[in-house]
């Protein structure tokens, strides 16, 4: 193993260690088991299909969207979706300072 490796391996090691990587880690997992966000998540996609499928009819394309929309909003406002996308821009944020110190 050469020294670039070694010292990827190393990087790799102490941010796994990080609280921030261990956090996010930990509420993308709970993201993934969690039912009531797995149901929305579904429930959201069926409703952008039939959103699609409805371009043609204004009424019912609206309906469609109006649901989406609420939907949309409940989930985001998940505990378990702001604490993600809170953590997801921390974790962003200590990778691109990472990048720019090894630029």
């Amino acid at each position: 193993m050469n020294k670039v490796d070694k010292a990827l391996k190393a990087l790799s090691s102490e941010l796994s260690k990080d609280p921030r990587v261990v956090e996010f880690k930990k509420t993308k997992k709970l993201i993934a088991e969690d039912a009531y966000l797995k149901e929305t998540e579904a429930k959201l996609k069926e409703l952008q299909q039939k959103m699609t499928q409805n371009m043609g009819d204004k009424a019912i394309h609206k309906k469609y969207q109006e649901e989406y929309l609420v939907l949309k909003k409940a989930y985001e406002n998940h505990p378990y979706i702001l604490n993600y996308n809170s953590l997801h821009a921390e974790v962003e944020e200590l990778l691109y300072t990472l990048k720019k110190v090894i630029e």
